[in-house]
């Protein structure tokens, strides 16, 4: 689109984005608002399937980063990147991070079985072209859940936020 009509374009793929401000309402948000609110609520987060899915998570920061470098960089045009955290996580793995973050250790997930409908067993991002171009994230999973954290711990009223969200996915089929 953007050779067709002479328009500078690039584009930038991102993975599993997290930080502060993630809603709190979007029922199919991830993981990162769906085990802090359990564990800020003191229950067991659910993992679907058998927890072992991979993601990459960044932080938004180096999203932002990442945009900034592209809008300074004129050799980027009509070339895609992809904006990754540079290393995989199973979904168990970061619930366990998110456990460790609220001190809650000995709350073990509950492994359901079930799954989200549409969802992706693997979604990782190869960064190795954007890091020739000098990026790297500098942000850690454990930066993500702490500003999350402190995110969450200025509302109020979110008791039943992840029970309602399951509510609606199961209502709409999404979790089977």
């Amino acid at each position: 689109f953007g050779k067709a009509y002479e328009i500078p374009s690039v584009v930038l793929r991102y993975s599993i984005v997290q930080g502060a401000r993630q809603s709190l309402y979007n029922t199919y948000s991830g993981a990162c608002r769906i085990f802090s609110l359990s564990y800020y609520n003191n229950k067991s987060p659910v993992l679907y399937e058998d927890g072992l899915m991979c993601r990459d998570f960044i932080n938004i920061k180096d999203v932002i980063s990442a945009n900034l470098l592209m809008l300074e960089n004129d050799s980027v045009q009509n070339q895609v990147f992809c904006v990754g955290g540079g290393k995989a996580y199973t979904i168990s793995e970061f619930a366990k991070e998110v456990a460790t973050m609220y001190e809650l250790e000995n709350l073990l997930p509950t492994v359901t079985g079930e799954y989200r409908y549409g969802d992706t067993r693997n979604a990782c991002s190869d960064i190795s072209k954007i890091k020739k171009l000098g990026w790297s994230p500098e942000k850690t999973i454990q930066d993500s859940i702490l500003e999350y954290k402190d995110y969450i711990n200025e509302q109020d009223d979110l008791k039943y936020l992840v029970e309602y969200s399951a509510k609606q996915m199961k209502k709409k089929n999404i979790i089977r």
